[in-house]
């Protein structure tokens, strides 16, 4: 029975299988090194760029020359008379005034 195996294609099969591993152990490592290059050049990006710095800014623009804590300044709820009636009659203001002057001899 043993006479019988051809053992010069048991080692070429053995050979093949051999190339092939060696072939997708290469592809693993040259895909491991560009991942790993990607992923260290993403991480050397966030730790070079200066997030904080840029939030610092931004925080210091919106908030204008407030200090911590200070609110900023508010509009005035109570208006003058010529800006709460932009439109003014004049007739309608001497029959006003006219009106006034009866109710004060009142």
């Amino acid at each position: 029975m043993l006479g019988n195996v051809n053992t010069s294609s048991a080692l070429s099969a053995f050979e093949k299988m051999e190339e092939k591993v060696m072939a997708m152990e290469s592809q693993a490592e040259a895909l491991n090194q560009l991942t790993t290059d990607h992923l260290e050049g993403k991480f050397a990006l966030l730790e070079s760029s200066s997030v904080d710095d840029d939030l610092a800014s931004l925080k210091k623009e919106f908030s204008g020359s407030s200090l911590k804590g200070e609110l900023p300044p508010g509009r005035t709820s109570v208006r003058s008379t010529s800006s709460a009636f932009p439109f003014q009659d004049s007739e309608i203001e001497r029959q006003l005034n006219k009106l006034r002057g009866k109710a004060k001899d009142f």
